[in-house]
């Protein structure tokens, strides 16, 4: 039979086509293959079709996303000896390629002749990442009569609005460091994550600060498992701007976030021209180190179309305040990636 030697998929828009839901599993949303029998199993989704009359069979199996190694190669060498050569014993690749579609996902596809039950047959591997996640699926055929499904398919997957958000690098080092804690970072929580709230600061009398405000909260975590925490406090009928800056270490395993602090300070500046701009700093001193284990997870809000991550605890903490009023996850502070980009000491 002839082996499949170019599959064309593209990722971005899905595609709208008359008649068809778009279905989701997990983080990826895509168009189902129109008249396939669907399936799930334990961590992947199938789509089989097959012709009694003419016994040709294609089956496509879609699996839940994972975390990346970090390398597009990686990642598909360990789905090929997993997913195909411990299932179906292939013989060698006979076309093998890389797609770059965007600053996010790229893709490797590799394509081999198998047998079963004496039929020769061809396996078709696609396996995507960002460096972050990565995204796999199978195709299966005995004929090249569905490969237009397994093109559809791959055209309709949607992942940029659905893939773990962005690890922002910063130019902006952590004050101190230290090596009194093991260190195990998760790839997917690096960056700025910012949290804010219109409510009078921790560190002012609430009749002081007026009815107007804002308290912005900033983690940034670094890959050499050290972070940077920044609040900014300003309150409209308020003298001053309050800050807060901390460092330190933090260690991500099995949903446990601890945080470790070398240095966190309190520092109180006047404002500049009367606005929302650091003035002279007035005072500086030093706040009581909380080392907090957290537990934490990363949300996707679909309604908003916005990935948070979860930060829970047994009770409120100096560094966090109240927990929100969000009540998706009991005893929780939720921070998203949007205007990270605002510089909080300036």
């Amino acid at each position: 039979m002839k082996i499949f030697l170019t599959i064309v998929i593209n990722l971005g828009t899905l595609a709208v086509v008359f008649g068809q839901q778009v279905e989701r599993y997990g983080n990826i949303a895509f168009l189902p293959p129109g008249d396939w029998v669907k399936n799930e199993g334990n961590g992947y989704l199938a789509f089989t079709k097959i012709n009694q009359e003419s016994s040709e069979f294609g089956r496509i199996i879609l699996y839940q996303a994972e975390t990346s190694s970090g390398s597009l190669d990686e990642d598909f060498k360990g789905d090929w000896q997993s997913l195909i050569e411990t299932n179906y014993q292939p013989k060698e690749l006979t076309d093998f390629s890389k797609t770059s579609f965007n600053s996010e996902w790229n893709a490797v596809i590799g394509v081999a002749p198998y047998v079963y039950q004496n039929q020769n047959q061809a396996v078709v591997l696609v396996t995507l990442s960002n460096g972050r996640q990565k995204i796999s699926y199978v195709f299966l055929s005995n004929t090249t009569a569905y490969e237009k499904d397994l093109e559809d398919f791959g055209s309709s997957l949607e992942l940029s609005s659905f893939s773990l958000p962005t690890a922002i690098s910063s130019s902006e080092k952590p004050i101190s460091k230290s090596s009194s804690m093991q260190v195990v970072v998760d790839q997917q929580i690096l960056g700025k994550w910012n949290r804010s709230a219109s409510v009078s600061s921790f560190f002012a009398n609430p009749a002081a600060w007026g009815s107007s405000g804002y308290t912005t909260c900033r983690y940034e975590f670094f890959q050499d498992g050290t972070y940077q925490y920044t609040e900014r406090n300003f309150g409209y009928a308020y003298e001053d701007i309050i800050l807060v800056r901390e460092s330190g270490q933090y260690s991500a395993d099995g949903g446990v976030l601890t945080v470790s602090p070398t240095q966190s300070k309190v520092e109180r500046y006047s404002k500049k021209n009367g606005v929302d701009e650091l003035g002279n700093l007035k005072e500086n001193k030093s706040r009581t180190l909380e080392k907090v284990a957290y537990r934490y997870q990363l949300h996707y809000f679909a309604g908003i179309e916005q990935w948070n991550l979860v930060l829970q605890a047994d009770q409120p903490t100096q560094r966090d305040g109240n927990f929100s009023s969000n009540t998706t996850f009991p005893n929780a502070w939720y921070f998203d990636q949007r205007f990270t980009e605002v510089n909080l000491l300036k």
